[in-house]
């Protein structure tokens, strides 16, 4: 029988938003996305979106898309004074899932507290008077923006950063500490053995980089070790330079590539590759992210360092929930574990 692909699309996209890997208020693919995803052509990906439209799962906005509504029409209209709670960050081609499991985490606390969750960002509630949340959730807020966090909270929004480190004593987090875990990890392979230890990915500017970079560098000085700077790849450097990699590994002896964030693997897998590099036989693979479906995609035996992110999601909200019934609740700022994932690294066996 021919399958009917409309169905197909109109199931998986159903599917995305019961799992709240697409939330209220986020954007559903580009058609050209789902036409390529699923080898249709744009009529076909137009009648999934018109059954899901109908159902009241989106709504089409001409020229802009179609995006996920508060609910479903078939779902208890909700009291006019439920909680909203914004989050930023959430992004459909999330690959290394780390926004996707953050979403979840969230999603299950507010479904718990009966407070519902909206896509918005820190402009949008700065600038725009047409979006109001009672609380937000920052994942994307850099360093140049806690101002801006902090003028939001003083205009009566309270809110939580993830995976940032404010100086603002008003301002609450909640965040692995980059640098410590980092230490720790490279500090283990060093007494283990491994010298050569790259650094794959550094960022001038970013946070998380930072603090990452800097954990590599104390686990080194603290062992007694010179910092091997010429082993620091800056990310700008093979971003768009597809020889830039694999003419560094040609050139040195390395242990342990150790690659900052989950994005960037692809293009280190495609370096070793090229070289004709095997793991865990010619050198081990670190990476500081939530790798495990890549992993289990690519067959391929890589550590990582895997950060709490759907608890850090779900503290989040209920911090914040808690925050809105008691205004002057103690300021949340929790800095929470990250583990070890060893996956047949010799120098963390």
């Amino acid at each position: 029988m021919k399958k009917n692909l409309a169905n197909e699309i109109y199931d998986y996209l159903i599917a995305e938003i019961r799992e709240h890997r697409l939330l209220p208020g986020g954007q559903l693919p580009s058609e050209n996305t789902l036409c390529r995803q699923f080898y249709v052509s744009r009529p076909t990906v137009r009648k999934a979106i018109a059954r899901l439209c109908e159902g009241g799962y989106v709504q089409s906005r001409p020229g802009l898309g179609s995006y996920v509504t508060s609910g479903q029409s078939d779902a208890p209209v909700q009291p006019v004074n439920r909680l909203i709670i914004g989050i930023d960050g959430v992004d459909f081609h999330d690959e290394y899932q780390y926004y996707t499991r953050i979403s979840q985490g969230a999603r299950a606390a507010a479904e718990a507290a009966g407070v519902m969750l909206c896509l918005t960002d820190l402009p949008e509630l700065l600038n725009s008077p047409f979006r109001k949340v009672d609380a937000f959730i920052a994942t994307r807020v850099d360093r140049d923006d806690f101002e801006n966090a902090a003028l939001l909270q003083r205009n009566g929004i309270p809110l939580v950063l993830l995976n940032r480190y404010p100086q603002q004593p008003e301002l609450a987090y909640i965040s692995v500490d980059f640098q410590y875990e980092t230490f720790l990890v490279i500090s283990r392979m060093l007494k283990n053995g491994a010298r050569n230890i790259a650094l794959i990915g550094r960022q001038t500017g970013s946070v998380t980089s930072a603090g990452r970079t800097r954990g590599w560098e104390e686990a080194y000085k603290a062992n007694g070790l010179p910092v091997p700077q010429h082993l620091a790849v800056d990310f700008q450097d093979f971003r768009h330079d597809d020889d830039i990699l694999p003419e560094f590994f040609r050139r040195n002896q390395v242990d342990v590539a150790f690659v900052t964030a989950g994005y960037q693997l692809p293009p280190v897998l495609t370096a070793l590759a090229r070289v004709g590099m095997q793991l865990p036989d010619d050198l081990d693979v670190l990476c500081f992210d939530d790798i495990e479906r890549l992993c289990e995609t690519v067959n391929t035996p890589i550590s990582y360092i895997k950060m709490p992110l759907q608890a850090m999601g779900a503290r989040a909200v209920e911090y914040l929930v808690r925050r809105l019934t008691c205004p002057n609740l103690e300021t949340l700022q929790l800095t929470m574990n990250a583990s070890l994932v060893v996956n047949r690294c010799k120098y963390l066996l």
